[in-house]
């Protein structure tokens, strides 16, 4: 395979369309256009599909990572004989946003003293970031799957715990038998089918992890309202204003939750608490840049929460 080939496979989905691509690679439409076809006709495959923005096809996606794991090597090399362009080593990184703004932080502190490595960070919940990974839109990924994508090693990096939490005021208004009822001594139960959720995204599964354990303690299915909050300080501040509850990383809660001495916030004991295992999984072809961030991951990994 020609490597000019696979580069401007990688360049039209990085840009979305031919033109884009070919005034990226400073060749001309027409020729942009030859190199694609070329590639296709030695695949054999549609690789590309004609959209806006362009997509791969499934024979795509895999001829896309072999893409960027030829030009990531090549410009490596080129480097290490010093005659590289002189640019960055682009790492590609899929990142669940709950690390990326906890442990992973100190990732970024290590990163920022590299003068030849440029990261791209994409955020994606841990149960899918090697989704990312597998089509090849990633070089690396922090995910909850401990089996490596093919092509790739997997590493252990620690646990995430969580704590569900709502609002004192929330709770209270969903407590069956009205608000500020109690039963004996204690509060009435809540009625978790009705009170609503705030999920970080369509594809968090935390929220409804909890529920579903719930549902099959007590017999029930759990369908409560679900809003969505994609932004994870946004989402902390929607659980405290009491739109829904959620589940809050250990290093994000705030002091005295726990211990039940918070003057707005209650952990819900019979949610409980979550720990998600997550591993670090990276190309097995490696570079010298993908091995420093690698180092850094498992450093910074250490401290998590």
């Amino acid at each position: 395979m020609n490597t000019d080939h696979l580069r401007a496979l990688a360049a039209a989905v990085d840009e979305g369309t031919f033109e884009a691509a070919a005034d990226l690679l400073r060749i001309s439409g027409s020729a942009f256009s030859q190199r694609i076809k070329a590639l296709e006709k030695d695949m054999g495959q549609v690789l590309l599909t004609r959209t806006v923005p362009v997509a791969t096809t499934p024979a795509g996606d895999r001829v896309l990572r072999l893409a960027r794991q030829v030009a990531v090597l090549e410009d490596d090399a080129r480097r290490s004989l010093g005659r590289g362009s002189g640019g960055r080593t682009v790492l590609r990184v899929a990142v669940n946003v709950d690390s990326l703004a906890t442990w992973f932080v100190e990732v970024l502190r290590q990163a920022a003293t590299w003068d030849d490595v440029a990261l791209q960070l994409q955020t994606e919940d841990q149960e899918h970031t090697h989704e990312l990974l597998r089509s090849g839109a990633v070089v690396a990924a922090v995910t909850e799957r401990p089996t490596p994508v093919s092509g790739c090693v997997s590493m252990e990096l620690g646990e995430m715990g969580y704590h569900a939490v709502a609002a004192s005021a929330l709770l209270d208004r969903y407590r069956t038998g009205g608000s500020g009822d109690t039963v004996g001594n204690g509060q009435a139960p809540v009625d978790f089918g009705a009170m609503p959720v705030v999920d970080f995204g369509t594809r968090d599964n935390l929220q409804r992890s909890r529920l579903a354990r719930l549902g099959r303690e007590r017999g029930l299915t759990l369908d409560p309202p679900r809003h969505v909050v994609p932004d994870a300080e946004t989402y902390l501040q929607a659980v405290e204003l009491g739109m829904g509850w959620g589940m809050f990383p250990d290093a994000q809660l705030p002091p005295g939750v726990l211990e039940g001495a918070h003057p707005e916030l209650e952990a819900i004991p019979e949610l409980g608490a979550a720990q998600v295992q997550l591993h670090w999984q990276r190309w097995s072809a490696g570079t010298e840049a993908l091995d420093r961030l690698t180092a850094a991951v498992q450093q910074a990994a250490r401290h998590m929460v």
